[in-house]
């Protein structure tokens, strides 16, 4: 039977992946680079060993890669990786808006407004605010198809996202508005299916451009890349 688990361990653990994770998603730790664990662990005020367990849990999630006697390393950007994250999305998402149970009128007027704020915060350059709201958006539609799993498997997959979207706003100058608008057009006329294949559109749209931008080198290695926002 194994020992029960201490849940301050568990906490710190999932800390210190919460500081790194979000590390590498803004780039604070860039694609590729070598993690040093005394540095995080100096970082996160603990010991080593809850940041061992955090990288640990990283490589499970495909953020780190440990090299053999070499460290650990961030997950470096690649297109192979950009086109698996999106083939995933837009099976999941796209199924998320066919099956999304009808928008009421106040549902469609929060939509409308998300639009509204998106623009306003591109013309502030207000790069944070733009990748929030958009979000936002999305899972506002994809919570009406009432699958929570569904729901924790795309949110999965946008994290992975986000390294690839960080880069997105100085390329993507209004912040995909027109296909937004497409989208929820059709969701305001009922007309799911419509709706779905606008969102598929907009991602392969999306996929093609940014491969596009990345420079695989021939050690899996990649430069940055001018993306879309998605």
């Amino acid at each position: 039977m194994s020992p029960p688990t201490n849940p301050i361990e568990d906490s710190t653990v999932e800390q210190v992946a919460t500081f790194v994770r979000d590390g590498i998603i803004s780039g604070e730790f860039p694609p590729a680079a070598k993690l040093l664990p005394k540095r995080i662990a100096e970082q996160c005020g603990t010991s080593f060993i809850p940041v061992r367990e955090a990288l640990r849990l990283l490589a499970s999630e495909g953020f780190v890669t440990f090299v053999h006697n070499r460290g650990v390393w961030v997950t470096p950007l690649s297109k192979a990786d950009l086109h698996e994250i999106y083939t995933l999305r837009i099976e999941l998402e796209c199924e998320a808006i066919r099956q999304a149970e009808p928008f009421s009128e106040a549902e469609i007027a929060h939509l409308d407004d998300l639009l509204q704020a998106l623009q306003a915060h591109h013309h502030e350059q207000d790069h944070a605010g733009i990748v929030a709201l958009n979000r936002e958006l999305h899972f506002s539609i994809y919570a009406k198809s009432g699958s929570p799993r569904r729901l924790r498997l795309i949110d999965q997959l946008w994290l992975h996202s986000a390294r690839y979207q960080r880069l997105v706003l100085d390329f993507r100058h209004d912040a995909a508005d027109a296909e937004h608008r497409t989208m929820v057009d059709e969701l305001r006329r009922g007309d799911h299916d419509a709706a779905a294949l606008a969102l598929q559109t907009h991602l392969e749209t999306t996929v093609r451009l940014m491969s596009a931008g990345i420079d695989d080198d021939p050690d899996g290695d990649s430069a940055d890349a001018g993306l879309l926002l998605a």
